[in-house]
């Protein structure tokens, strides 16, 4: 591991541009090293190069700011009003940097914190999303359910439009759909239709590497928890 004094050297936009590297290697379609590796030898590289990268964050024994202020200056560094993939890496990014002491989730009230500030104005559901989290779940947040927010934030509308009951959602998400059709009286959600095929909301599949959508499946994405 670098010693303290090299690794506070390092802000967080380096670290940021060190985890895409390691996204980007990991799936890269070229080069003998990853031509025939099947995917649980691109987990392996991951988690190892990933490990050592959270090794270098947690190694920043002095920092000025928390790590939601240095998130606020990254994302103001970034392109990610008109770059949808560029957001999707980011969005990745902030769950693997708000874990604390190697845990492979994020607890309630730190996502609840990232959620409000990654995802104001992108997230028509926002408030209500936070809300339902804070009084509902008692378990940390899992990587999976953290990707799948953000799926869900652009396939859904506020009227809840575009939520596909039989699609392969988290257990939590459809539970805060049955929430929210509690509250507004409603128990219609099998009118509604998947508009995941959409090319704006298509995007965090392709962008988020082994996030799929499987019909009728509550599903387990692949993962880079080290």
């Amino acid at each position: 591991m670098d010693s303290p004094s090299l690794s506070n050297q390092f802000d967080i936009f380096q670290i940021y541009r060190r985890y895409c590297e390691i996204i980007s290697e990991v799936y890269a379609s070229e080069g003998d090293v990853y031509r025939h590796a099947n995917e649980s030898m691109k987990a392996k590289l991951a988690r190892e190069a990933l490990s050592h990268l959270l090794e270098l964050v947690e190694s920043r024994v002095y920092k000025r700011m928390s790590i939601f202020e240095e998130l606020s200056v990254l994302m103001s560094k970034l392109n990610l009003m008109v770059d949808s993939h560029e957001f999707s890496r980011f969005y990745s990014f902030v769950f693997f940097i708000c874990r604390e002491n190697s845990q492979r989730s994020i607890t309630v009230s730190r996502a609840i914190m990232a959620w409000k500030l990654v995802l104001s104005g992108r997230f028509r559901l926002l408030n209500q999303w936070c809300s339902f989290i804070e009084n509902n779940q008692r378990h940390n947040i899992s990587e999976d359910t953290w990707r799948q927010v953000l799926a869900f934030s652009r396939c859904v509308h506020e009227n809840l439009e575009g939520y596909d009951p039989e699609g392969a959602w988290p257990v939590l998400i459809d539970e805060f759909v049955e929430h929210m059709y509690r509250m507004s009286g409603s128990e219609d959600t099998h009118r509604l239709g998947c508009k995941c095929g959409d090319s704006e909301a298509q995007t965090v599949y392709e962008a988020l590497p082994g996030l799929k959508v499987y019909p009728g499946a509550k599903r387990k994405s692949f993962s880079f928890a080290v």
